[in-house]
């Protein structure tokens, strides 16, 4: 049964409203505006009828509370008055009133616009929930999460917000079809839900982009509790969806970002978990990172954004000495090889190569993370498609790519580089982006 809550200084009118409405509403009622505004934060009714003229708190300013309150702000009033003229009825509508009534009133006439009302604002919350709803997943979308993150912007409480993203979803559309990946997304939901509560609020963001926001004070390895079981679960559920694919897996990478230590509201939190999830993606993918444990990791980023040339290249592999930093880590197993052939180049007549690919924006303006990532995922593919078992290849920074061809002719290497080229473009599916490389061979340099 709806709710009706009417504050009046005056007790006959309260009985006359509950006599009138009691058959279809449960009645409750205050005899002041404090001690309406005191009883509105113990329930919630579904529509307030306000007097105007009421001493020490009328109207007018009780409504004024009720705007301020991001709770009480969208229940529907109609103001009631004896005096009711035009000036004061634009008022209360133009303060956000849904109607004013003057008293004492007709009952047929209070019934009839309260039920109007209510179904008007019934109908406007069915209409709300189905745009904050995500259409395949029936998660909550990112309309609902921005709203959400900013209503919570300086209400002082801790929170941590966590950007999940599917690795790999697009070789799941291309090997699989649309209608497997859809499948995907939805069993993806699925386990966040069941795995999230009811106390926290998961949403799809768009794509294959899921986001989780835990509010109060959770404590940090509580969260990393959350976020590997939700990868060990997603994995296990997503790769059953896929068996039939033979060795093709899966994986989930997680950015972390804490409220009010990352930042407040939507924008900076979804920032602060982006590039999380950004480390996460290029150390590896399949894990979870939480923004505030980059700072440490800043120098090595930035040593890895660097893009270096081949010459350069060749000299960091055969410097000695005990590796150092993300580049040098990666590429450790790649430097082993390169050492291996540059010994037998030295014994004997034999030929190799290396080639460093390197991912540019048509326009030379610089690569945001978002498009870098996209390209050196598909320069990644394209490398794996186009080598042979005898080649070795690594990613050597934010969009390079070097592969090493052991006996391997000039023209055969102009060969596999174009091959690689081609494959890149046509994995990317992106006429912004193109890949260009340079060769030279090892002897060269011996």
């Amino acid at each position: 049964m709806k709710r009706i809550f009417m504050v009046d200084d005056e007790p006959v009118n309260l009985e006359c409203a509950a006599q009138i409405l009691n058959d279809s509403y449960e009645v409750m009622t205050a005899r002041s505006g404090k001690q309406g505004l005191i009883q509105l934060e113990k329930s919630i009714p579904d529509l307030i009828l306000l007097d105007i003229n009421m001493p020490g708190m009328n109207g007018y300013e009780v409504m004024d509370e009720l705007k301020k309150n991001q709770v009480l702000k969208d229940i529907p009033v109609i103001f009631l008055s004896s005096h009711m003229d035009g000036e004061s009825e634009i008022k209360g509508l133009k303060m956000g009133a849904m109607d004013c009534i003057r008293k004492p009133f007709e009952p047929e006439i209070v019934r009839s616009r309260i039920d109007k009302i209510l179904k008007m604002t019934e109908q406007k919350k069915e209409l709300q929930d189905i745009a904050l709803k995500d259409g395949l997943t029936d998660l909550l979308n990112r309309r609902y999460m921005e709203k959400l993150l900013n209503q919570t912007e300086t209400d002082g409480k801790k929170g941590f917000f966590m950007l999940l993203d599917l690795d790999n979803f697009k070789l799941v559309n291309d090997i699989f079809g649309h209608k497997v990946g859809d499948d995907v997304l939805v069993r993806f939901a699925r386990v966040m839900e069941k795995q999230v509560g009811d106390e926290n609020s998961v949403c799809r963001l768009g794509g294959d982009e899921f986001a989780v926001y835990f509010s109060g004070n959770h404590k940090k390895k509580d969260i990393i509790s959350f976020a590997q079981n939700m990868i060990a679960g997603i994995e296990y559920e997503i790769n059953e969806l896929l068996l039939d694919s033979g060795d093709f897996n899966v994986s989930v990478s997680i950015g972390i970002a804490q409220k009010p230590e990352d930042g407040q509201g939507f924008t900076k939190l979804y920032s602060a978990a982006d590039k999380a999830l950004y480390f996460v993606k290029q150390n590896g993918k399949r894990g979870y990172h939480f923004f505030s444990d980059t700072a440490v990791e800043a120098k090595e980023r930035e040593e890895e954004r660097r893009q270096i040339n081949l010459r350069q290249l060749q000299r960091l592999m055969l410097e000695q000495g005990r590796e150092s930093g993300a580049y040098r880590v990666e590429y450790a197993g790649f430097k082993w090889i390169y050492h291996l052939i540059f010994q037998c180049i030295k014994k004997k007549n034999y030929s190799a190569h290396l080639l460093l690919f390197t991912v540019h924006d048509k326009a030379g303006d610089e690569l945001e993370k978002s498009r870098a990532v996209k390209g050196i995922e598909a320069l990644e593919q394209a490398v794996s498609k186009s080598l042979s078992g005898r080649d070795a290849a690594t990613k050597c920074g934010r969009v390079q790519y070097v592969a090493l061809l052991p006996d391997t002719s000039p023209e055969e290497g102009k060969m596999i580089a174009c091959r690689v080229q081609e494959k890149f473009q046509e994995l990317l599916e992106d006429d912004t982006m193109e890949l260009s490389y340079e060769m030279e061979s090892i002897a060269e340099n011996t």
